[in-house]
């Protein structure tokens, strides 16, 4: 197991988490300035993780690789083991692979924990989950859209969505979606492909990406969904509101938004998701 260490500055932190899309980071150290933390790769995904990494770096146009080191296999699963708090977004709990969630309070969904679980998931995530109930209707068909590990699929397929297509440019994504799918005892297909490559419609679409992304690929995103488009990946008020202008201009009606903040300390920088419907 690698551990690597990086640095950023702490306002492009969260825009990283979001970019690296199904791996969860551990922080160091953080303060106003600048965020160090690590994140963990099995030996054979090392490469590749460190090219998506600095390609998010360059991307971001800041931010390095600071240090590099293996770690014991046995203390970094006991690590996690030790730390690990199951996350409750009702009405789901997520908890590691290895968890049996005996309470019938909630409904579980299992997660790689190193991959999922280095933030305790990020506000986007928990604002698409807690909105699902209402708009997941049994028998809906769903496309979620950056799938990373494929945690809003599953939680579509454990409210009773009968067709579920998870999809993600990155290989490593849809292994880990597969992984997890498979885990929680659901079906969901999961493939490589990028949002111009689908084909048909589906009752309800699940966009947790980047402003970016929007940009581009929004009005590619508009027909693919019949009832319900789902957004989130939307940091601050100047987000928010050119998202709102996309849609505006795409004739699409907002019919429901949420938001939570980054963190506690920072109750000002917030997170968004918003619900569509066609007009």
């Amino acid at each position: 197991m690698k551990k690597i260490v990086c640095e950023l500055p702490t306002d492009l932190l969260d825009l990283f988490v979001v970019s690296l899309n199904g791996y969860g980071i551990e922080i160091l150290n953080r303060d106003e300035k600048i965020t160090t933390f690590a994140i963990y790769a099995e030996n054979n995904e090392e490469e590749t993780l460190k090219e998506t990494i600095y390609s998010i770096f360059e991307e971001l146009g800041n931010g390095k690789i600071i240090l590099e080191e293996e770690i014991k296999e046995e203390n970094w699963e006991e690590k996690w083991k030790e730390n690990f708090k199951p996350i409750k977004i009702p009405p789901f709990v997520i908890i590691p692979e290895w968890e049996v969630y005996e309470k019938k309070d909630l409904i579980p969904i299992k997660i790689k924990v190193a991959q999922a679980f280095g933030t305790g998931l990020h506000a986007t995530t928990q604002l698409v989950l807690s909105l699902l109930p209402e708009f997941i209707k049994n028998g809906f068909s769903v496309l979620d859209i950056g799938t990373g590990t494929g945690i809003l699929a599953i939680a579509s397929a454990k409210l009773g969505a009968s067709e579920i297509y998870a999809i993600d440019i990155h290989d490593k994504a849809v292994e880990e979606c597969k992984i997890n799918s498979w885990e929680n005892e659901v079906k969901v297909k999961c493939e490589q492909k990028s949002v111009e490559e689908v084909k048909g419609s589906y009752d309800v679409v699940l966009a947790n990406l980047q402003i970016e992304i929007f940009r581009k690929y929004f009005n590619k995103i508009k027909p693919l969904f019949k009832k319900y488009l789902i957004v989130s990946g939307i940091f601050k008020e100047k987000e928010k509101e050119e998202l709102l202008k996309i849609a505006e201009n795409l004739n699409l009606k907002l019919i429901q938004e949420e938001k939570k903040p980054e963190s506690p300390e920072k109750p000002e920088d917030l997170w968004y998701a918003f619900v569509f419907q066609h007009s």
